[in-house]
């Protein structure tokens, strides 16, 4: 999906539709504002590299610019998105490095998990994992997908027991959820199953081996889409310096012309401020 500078939120429906359902259970209005800005993200509702106007979001969500502000500096914190200097806030787009990096963590923390909470597995959870399998793999892409997918990791990490673990992995899979539901597998969803039958089967070492060629083919469709979005992001960049500024661009040139820009080099560069 192509970054869209200054669109309407307002009359987004996606948009709007994900303030409305995320609009209510919330303590404060802060919470409220983080969790639609940080949902729209994850769901691609607003596209890696895309700007995020305070002046429109806090419009679209019918609050003042202070809570998305304080939402946008917490997700910044959280490496979702990146402010630039007198721009505002973008989404991040990851380098292939990052998203390398993110994968060899993933590798490493998810096969210790699944060492830990599986080498001697109980059956009614033997068997709660078989079932969640099954349905995942015979489950459609969309919002309930990714839920039973989120179900199924934490039965098979065994979250109860080991939160923190699992809690570290989940912050590493929400830097790329974004770009997950975009990836076209032929097999993606008809496989968990394997996994479980080695567990089932004791086969702690297959396994792992499992999740690590899992992660590899995920990690390659996560490259390539996040390759086209940095594509599509310098692109918008490198058009939107070209667009001329108001009548900036003009005065600039008739006063060159004039020899007012020779006076004009004597002096200090002049920084436009957007």
């Amino acid at each position: 999906m192509a970054p869209r500078k200054d669109r309407d939120l307002a009359g987004d429906r996606q948009f709007v539709a994900l303030v409305e359902q995320l609009s209510g259970g919330y303590k404060t209005i802060g919470q409220m504002v983080y969790a639609v800005l940080r949902e729209a993200i994850m769901s691609g509702a607003f596209a890696p590299g895309e700007w995020l106007r305070q002046e429109s979001l806090a419009e679209a969500i019918g609050v003042s610019r202070i809570p998305v502000r304080t939402a946008l500096l917490q997700l910044e914190s959280e490496g979702i998105i990146t402010f630039h200097p007198h721009r505002g806030a973008r989404v991040r787009t990851l380098t292939p490095e990052q998203i390398d990096e993110i994968y060899r963590l993933r590798i490493l923390l998810e096969c210790y998990a699944v060492e830990c909470a599986c080498t001697e597995v109980e059956p009614d959870r033997l068997e709660r994992l078989q079932t969640l399998a099954k349905k995942l793999d015979r489950h459609k892409q969309g919002d309930e997908f990714l839920d039973l997918r989120i179900r199924f990791y934490r039965e098979l990490y065994d979250a109860e027991r080991n939160p923190l673990l699992v809690e570290m992995i989940d912050d590493l899979r929400s830097h790329v959820g974004r770009y997950y539901l975009a990836i076209k597998f032929p097999d993606r969803h008809r496989h968990h199953t394997d996994l479980i039958e080695r567990i089932a089967e004791g086969d702690i070492a297959g396994a792992k081996a499992w999740l690590t060629n899992h992660f590899d083919r995920i990690r390659t469709g996560i490259k390539e889409l996040a390759a086209v979005d940095e594509q599509k992001a310098e692109e918008a960049a490198a058009a939107e310096g070209a667009r001329p500024n108001g009548r900036r661009s003009g005065t600039a040139k008739a006063a060159s012309s004039n020899g007012a820009g020779a006076k004009r080099s004597d002096r200090a560069p002049v920084r436009a401020i957007r």
